[in-house]
C-alpha cells in the first residue's frame, strides 16, 4: 500500500493537535514529524530527503510558509494551513496541492487528502495516470488540478497572463503564459506553436489556406511570420516564393 510521509509545520500546538488527530484517520498518512517554524522545518529536510508532503502554516515567526516555499529548491508537495485567506492566490501560484482555512474539519480534509494521493500516485506511477499516452500534465484551473492529455487539444491560446486550452468538447482556463506550459509540450512533434499566441496540435488541422490554419473545431488560427517556415517544414510544405 501507498504510504504519504508528511511533515506538520505550525507554531500553534491546538493546530498541530487537530492536524495530528486528522492525519491519523488515514492509514495511507505516515507522519514522520512536527516542526515549529521554518528554520525546524529546513533542519528535518536537511536530514531527511523522504518527505512527500508538507502541511504548512503560511504565518509564523521571521519566515512565513510562502517564503520557505519559494526559497527551497523543490520542496515536497505542500497543502497550507492558515487562518487567512488572503495568501490563497499566491498559493496556487506555487502550485500547492491545496489551501485549507482554520478550523479545518475532517472532511475538508479529506477531500484534501483525495487530491494530494492522486498527484503523487501520478508522480510515483506515471503510467497509471495515462489513457493514451504517457504524456498527460495537469493544471490548475479554478482552484482544480485538471488533467491534461495533449492528444485531445485542439489548440492553446494565450493571453497575457492566462492560457486557454481546448479540446474538442471542453475550453480550460489557467492563470499562466504559454511558456509556462511549453515545457510539458516541447517533446511532442504534433504540438506546434504557430503564432505568438497559439500552439495547435498538427492532427487537429482541418486545411489551410492563405497562412490561416482551420482546425477541426472550425477555429481560424493565423500562422506568425517568424513561425511559418517551421510550420511548414512540419506540414512538409513547400512556401511559395
Amino acid at each position: 500500500m501507498m504510504k504519504i510521509r508528511c511533515l506538520v509545520v505550525d507554531d500553534e500546538k491546538l493546530a498541530q493537535d487537530v492536524l495530528i488527530h486528522h492525519i491519523s484517520k488515514f492509514d495511507i498518512l505516515q507522519l514522520e514529524g512536527i516542526c515549529n517554524n521554518v528554520f525546524e522545518l529546513i533542519t528535518f529536510l536537511n536530514q531527511n530527503k523522504n518527505i512527500d508532503l508538507i502541511f504548512l502554516d503560511i504565518k509564523m515567526p521571521e519566515i512565513n510558509g510562502t517564503d520557505f516555499v519559494d526559497m527551497f529548491n523543490n520542496p515536497p508537495a505542500i497543502i497550507y494551513t492558515t487562518a487567512y485567506n488572503q495568501y490563497a492566490l499566491n498559493a496556487f501560484n506555487q502550485s500547492a496541492v491545496d489551501y485549507l482555512l482554520k478550523p479545518i474539519s475532517l472532511d475538508r480534509f479529506s477531500k484534501s487528502i483525495q487530491k494530494a494521493t492522486q498527484i503523487l500516485r501520478a508522480a510515483q506511477h506515471p503510467a497509471s495516470i495515462t489513457e493514451k499516452s504517457n504524456d498527460c500534465f495537469y493544471v490548475k484551473s479554478d482552484k482544480r488540478l485538471v488533467k491534461i492529455n495533449p492528444a485531445e487539444l485542439v489548440y492553446i491560446e494565450g493571453m497575457r497572463n492566462y492560457i486557454r486550452l481546448y479540446t474538442e468538447t471542453d475550453k480550460i482556463m489557467v492563470l499562466g503564459t504559454l511558456a509556462s506550459v511549453e515545457e510539458s509540450l516541447k517533446h511532442l512533434d504534433y504540438i506546434c506553436r504557430v503564432h505568438k499566441s497559439f500552439f495547435i496540435n498538427l492532427n487537429k488541422i482541418n486545411y489551410l489556406e492563405q497562412n490561416v490554419i482551420v482546425l477541426t473545431n472550425k477555429k481560424s488560427i493565423p500562422v506568425g511570420l517568424s513561425y511559418r517556415s517551421q510550420v511548414y517544414e512540419k506540414l512538409k510544405i513547400m512556401q511559395a516564393k
